[in-house]
């Protein structure tokens, strides 16, 4: 008796763990494809695609692919998981070989105001910080 109320017990706790692991999938204004018309210059943000993961096997959480200008085609700072996701504002941080960025964007309808702050590696270079308007798709 006394062992099949453990094994009640641990399946319950399993149950517990994996609903609080995988829980409701993220309801957020971000998701989408936000594009820059007016990017140009080298290193201008022109793209973000960003997706919510949401399964059974994962928190939830969204995921976040920057583009910049290059030439031929754009670049990508790869993809990054959001950190700080409220309906209308989204954190991501990105390292790249030159620098730590971190990309923080406001949303109000379809326009998304991003600022990016550069933490370059080489102590020469001076840190940045530049802005950007999106639109979302």
């Amino acid at each position: 008796m006394q062992k099949r109320l453990i094994s009640l017990c641990f399946c319950i706790m399993c149950c517990f763990a994996q609903n609080a692991m995988a829980g409701d999938c993220i309801q957020s204004q971000a998701i989408g494809t936000w594009l820059n018309p007016f990017a140009g210059s080298k290193s201008d943000i022109t793209k973000l695609e960003i997706w919510e993961v949401c399964s059974k096997d994962t928190v939830p959480h969204l995921k976040v692919k920057a583009y910049t200008a290059c030439a031929p085609r754009d670049c990508t700072w790869g993809r990054s998981i959001a950190k700080k996701v409220e309906e209308q504002e989204i954190e991501v941080l990105y390292r790249t070989f030159f620098a730590k960025r971190l990309l923080k964007g406001s949303i109000n309808g379809k326009r998304m105001d991003i600022t990016v702050y550069d933490d370059f590696h080489d102590p020469r270079k001076s840190d940045q910080q530049r802005a950007f308007v999106l639109w979302k798709q």
